[in-house]
């Protein structure tokens, strides 16, 4: 039923320590071949906890480039949006020089914020990491089921998200899936009813992408199927 690439901890402390350490073995390994290392951050409350290790963590975080999947059409400094759960919890306090956080700049409205994003991502190639959460109904980033979204584009635009705000901009699918490893977090009861559907082999957001590598990382909390 579940695939060698799924993993069980006992709970999100467990899970975010090892997450942790395959995050900074792989950006170690890049930045000695390449000389940096690119990551996609995830929102949500399934990450807060491998953020704040990373935050007491050593690396070479001067190569270190950050990339968000999605941002929600919100103020800055709202407390709702990704970036600033993010930040207060990790980035500010980070020696990661500022101009190697590549956040969207959803303050400027879902067609502009995108656009933006879609030409910061011009050029950059594969990403090194790619983490994602996945949500109550089997969304990643804000890519909901049964939407449609424009794969032609790095950055698309969602007018009518299920949860608070309706606006949001999203990384898409074929970008998302430009990633030598993908990391998956599932945590939360609430998380049940998507596991179970996306064990039955239902079409989620959550399982459609996958990178050229990809480790989901799961609570037992959620695994009552």
């Amino acid at each position: 039923m579940f695939k060698d690439n799924w993993f069980f901890f006992k709970d999100i402390d467990k899970l975010s320590e090892q997450l942790a350490n395959e995050i900074l073995d792989i950006a170690k390994n890049s930045i000695k071949l390449n000389n940096n290392f690119k990551i996609v951050l995830a929102g949500g409350t399934s990450v807060i906890n491998l953020y704040k290790i990373l935050r007491n963590s050593k690396s070479d975080w001067r190569r270190w480039q950050i990339y968000i999947g999605d941002e929600r059409c919100l103020p800055l400094q709202d407390n709702d949006r990704n970036d600033h759960i993010i930040n207060k919890v990790w980035l500010n306090s980070s020696p990661i020089p500022k101009q190697n956080i590549n956040f969207m700049h959803a303050e400027l409205g879902a067609d502009n914020g995108a656009l933006h994003y879609e030409k910061m991502l011009k050029n950059i190639g594969d990403f090194d990491i790619v983490l994602l959460s996945i949500g109550e109904d089997g969304h990643a980033a804000s890519l909901f089921p049964d939407h449609l979204y424009n794969e032609k584009k790095s950055v698309v635009v969602e007018r009518n998200s299920p949860k608070y705000p309706k606006d949001r901009i999203s990384m898409s699918y074929s970008r998302l899936n430009q990633s030598k490893n993908i990391f998956k977090v599932v945590n939360g009861s609430s998380k049940q009813n998507a596991l179970n559907l996306w064990l039955e082999g239902a079409v989620l957001p959550i399982n459609k992408i996958n990178g050229y590598s990809e480790k989901v990382y799961i609570c037992e909390d959620v695994l009552k199927i």
